[in-house]
């Protein structure tokens, strides 16, 4: 345990001194304010200020933004001074990442005026004495069921918060919207929000279902957690969401039995009932006050008229509380009165008829503008709304739109789950789609127009805000917007289809880069799916080519390679057709990119080159930087450095000129790659430096992680082995988490080489011979080349000479059908070297003559060795 008082380690000067120095001189000119009076102000914990502040560990930006903010700094100038602390020179390169998982307090606010519930709240408590006391070796899980409205998630909330302490490493909420007919929560999406609970970046969520449980198990593994998993309507929405090691506790609602959680995962079921007769005026009295004893023959009636359900008592009792001149007796023979309508929610029960009288009769209380927006929210597709799209779907004001959201949730029709932001239970969301079904269709088509206009506007500024040029203040912001709203824009661009097929476009086309740079890859194929039957369902050629395109980039961004060309393929088919030249162009330099990933480099020659053409004659810049630096990428390929170095340089001095950051990067990334192989190693680092700086700015985490991989090649190049594990290991991690698979392959490869090098053999003949693997299943020839000589490499030094000669044979015949020179001479090395051992002297001399003339046309660093 660290004990006050004592210095904390120093400082030493440079990038990190000058954001630590810069952070207490805007403190101090802020007139120091309390740590205390600034996590109020940031959102956040007394702890977590403390840490920012606290030297030498640099605060993650988001953070740092906020305290910035807070202290009316200038935020983009120390966005700059964050990024050179972060990245630093070749000696303080961050190789690891800090650590993701936090403990996360997540729980929906207890309940006001809890009561009852004491046997459910008893045999609770005992499954957790019991699941401590008897050291079990299985995580405990309780399903609560009952019928809609009972109270299940109030009563799992309150005993939440009463074992609250318990749990030490976190309390994790999820409703997965069972019940929802239009968007109940899958899989893929609840550990997507389980893992950002965990404190888990977006871009570091991995795009399977397989591996986001994995790492949900993985980070819960050994810890005291409870997970609340509400309104599920199967166990297959939770199968998947369960940890997998003892400590963790998981209670999960629903209006089914679930069966098979108790028969295959051992959970404990808990029928909630009715609230008893007492139970029910005690909850009155909690709410209304001592108006029950005075009427208390009344007050049961009351509690009986809403069939004792809680969700209809607490709406029962605001209206009481808001009219104190009227007596029980009266609002008991008023709600009696109530018309009881068709109850499509559930089975026509008395519990669901009774709930409906109950919703009807509130809103006979509320302001026909009110009650009008209460109907419109039925038309949201998401889960919960925001102020400013509550004010579009109303078509008010923000001042306006609170006063009606206040009164909503004054009457519990809604809740205010964040601050600005708001839902509702998913009886009374479908009571509101029914409502909004009954309103005139001018209406309802008007409100949703209204809501997908907002959504798709502030979704393009936030965009044009997070990937601007340059890093501004307004970045952070935008992409946390991005980041609250993705689920609704997502549900949006769904909902749109049929009606507004151009906001199911537009949010495709604004949303494409967001989701590309933070990884989510599933998101991406999924609206851009949409996107592509729109564009197909209204013959809008234009539009299908560019979702084409965007689905090629993803496709490509997760190694299937084939499903990418496909795409690539099409769009040049039908540019061609209508003549357009720059289409054409576009689509040429995606197909390019394809092939020297196939290791087609002949073909990628030609396309890329026709690409470079056409981009030049239609004087699309962009288009020409790109091509250029394809190209490069080809060259360096096939050995042809000389003309690789020349084509990157034009490509970096085109992009400087149109301010783009992110192709800057990749041109610096691939010269340092060139400078490696030449020997180059301190002008390599220097780009790598660069790029990794920019890449990180962006957000762009495929580039980061390419750029690691770069720079723990070039560490194990200079002998600086533990360095190049490290950077491998990190890059594995951000590939891994993004399904890009090309990334990950390279990464496996890299690692195995490094610690093969601190003599680790068997470990780096698996991450080698998993890198061979994964380079045939999304046909990368190249990285499949250099781990097969690798491989061949530890296999010689392991005395397996017979699987050794097979591996750089193979990869022999590889480097030969793809013209890659360098791995010729490679392979060749290898085999010299074996040859030599097994005493094939004349095939030795042979080979080693051949790779040493390669080696010496191509100006490699091997040429001198």
């Amino acid at each position: 345990m660290a004990l006050a008082g004592l210095p904390k380690p120093p400082v030493p000067d440079g990038p990190a001194r000058a954001l630590f120095d810069e952070l207490h001189l805007l403190h101090h000119q802020a007139g120091w304010p309390s740590l205390r009076e600034m996590a109020k102000e940031v959102g956040c914990s007394h702890t977590t200020i403390s840490a920012a502040f606290s030297e030498p560990r640099v605060p993650r930006w988001g953070l740092l933004e906020l305290i910035v903010e807070t202290l009316d700094g200038d935020t983009a100038a120390f966005h700059r001074l964050w990024l050179a602390a972060s990245v630093i020179g070749e000696d303080a390169l961050p190789t690891r990442a800090a650590p993701i998982v936090t403990a996360p307090r997540s729980l929906p606010a207890d309940v006001v005026g809890f009561v009852g519930r004491d046997a459910e709240v008893t045999t609770l408590d005992r499954l957790l004495d019991d699941s401590v006391g008897a050291g079990s070796t299985a995580v405990v899980i309780s399903a609560l069921s009952g019928t809609a409205g009972i109270g299940k998630t109030a009563l799992a909330a309150h005993w939440a918060h009463r074992v609250a302490e318990r749990f030490p490493d976190g309390q994790l909420y999820l409703n997965l919207r069972g019940y929802d007919p239009d968007h109940p929560v899958q899989p893929a999406e609840a550990l997507e929000a389980l893992l950002r609970q965990l404190g888990v970046a977006g871009t570091a969520i991995p795009a399977g279902i397989a591996d986001r449980a994995a790492l949900l198990r993985t980070l819960l593994a050994g810890k005291r957690a409870l997970l609340l998993l509400d309104n599920a309507h199967s166990v297959a929405q939770v199968r998947d969401l369960l940890p997998g090691s003892p400590g963790c506790f998981v209670v999960v609602t629903s209006r089914d039995a679930l069966p098979a959680l108790v028969a295959r995962h051992g959970a404990v079921r808990l029928t909630i009932d009715l609230l008893s007769p007492d139970e029910a005026v005690n909850l009155l009295r909690r709410l209304i006050g001592q108006r029950v004893d005075a009427e208390s023959e009344h007050a049961q009636a009351l509690a009986d008229r809403c069939a004792r359900l809680p969700l209809a008592i607490r709406i029962a009792a605001e209206l009481a509380v808001a009219r104190p001149y009227v007596s029980l007796a009266d609002l008991s023979a008023e709600l009696e009165r109530e018309p009881r309508r068709l109850d499509l929610l559930g089975a026509g029960d008395d519990e669901h008829t009774a709930i409906r009288t109950v919703f009807s009769w509130s809103l006979r209380h509320l302001t026909e503008a009110d009650v009008h927006a209460f109907a419109l929210l039925g038309e949201h597709p998401g889960e919960d709304i925001g102020l400013a799209a509550a004010a579009a779907l109303f078509g008010t004001d923000l001042d306006a739109t609170r006063r009606t959201t206040d009164a909503l949730a004054r009457a519990h029709l809604i809740e205010e789950r964040d601050l600005g932001r708001y839902g509702m239970h998913d009886l009374l969301r479908a009571y509101a789609a029914e409502l909004a079904a009954e309103l005139p269709a001018t209406e309802r088509n008007a409100g949703r127009t209204r809501l997908f206009d907002h959504y798709l506007e502030t979704a393009r500024e936030a965009a044009s805000a997070a990937y601007g040029t340059s890093p501004e203040s307004g970045q952070g912001l935008a992409r946390r917007w991005l980041d609250t709203e993705r689920g609704n824009l997502l549900a949006v661009a769904a909902a749109a289809i049929h009606e507004s097929p151009e906001h199911t476009d537009g949010l495709a086309v604004v949303l494409s880069r967001y989701l590309d740079t933070g990884g989510h890859y599933q998101d991406a194929l999924a609206i851009d799916g949409l996107a592509l039957r729109t564009a197909r369902d209204r013959g809008d050629n234009a539009a299908e080519t560019a979702a084409l395109g965007r689905l090629g980039v993803v496709h490509r961004r997760l190694g299937a390679y084939p499903e990418a060309l496909d795409c690539l393929l099409r769009t040049l088919e039908i540019h061609g057709a209508n003549g357009d030249r720059g289409g054409q162009a576009h689509a040429l330099l995606g197909i390019g990119g394809i092939e020297w990933r196939l290791g087609r480099y002949a073909e990628a020659l030609t396309h890329l080159s026709e690409a470079l053409t056409m981009h030049r004659e239609v004087g699309d810049r962009v288009g020409e930087a790109r091509a250029l630096h394809n190209l490069g990428i080809v060259y360096r390929r096939l050995g042809r450095y000389d003309e690789a170095l020349r084509h990157y340089e034009l490509a970096l001095a085109a992009q400087g000129v149109l301010g783009d950051v992110a192709g800057q990067a990749g041109a610096r990334n691939n010269l340092g790659i060139v400078q490696l192989r030449l020997g180059l190693y301190p002008v390599a680092l220097a780009n790598f430096g660069e790029a990794l700086v920019s890449y990180r700015g962006l957000g762009d985490r495929a580039g980061e992680g390419a750029v690691l991989n770069n720079l723990g090649e070039t560490y194990e190049r200079m002998g600086r082995y533990d360095q190049a594990v490290e950077h491998h290991q990190r890059a594995l991690e951000i590939h891994q988490t993004t399904g890009y698979r090309a990334g990950h392959a390279v990464a496996l490869r890299g690692l195995g080489v490094a610690v093969g090098r601190l003599g680790r053999r068997g470990e780096a003949l698996a991450h080698l011979e998993r890198a061979i693997t994964l380079g045939s299943e999304i046909g990368e020839a190249d990285v499949k080349t250099r781990a097969l000589i690798d491989a061949g490499e530890i296999l010689h030094e392991l005395g397996d000479t017979t699987t050794a000669d097979n591996r750089y044979r193979a990869a022999l015949d590889l480097a030969e059908g793809t013209d890659n020179t360098y791995e010729q001479a490679r392979a060749l090395d290898g085999l010299a070297r074996l040859d030599q051992q097994l005493g094939r002297l004349a095939e030795a001399k042979s080979h080693a003559a051949t790779a040493r003339k390669l080696f010496q046309q191509l100006g490699v660093a091997e040429a001198t060795q």
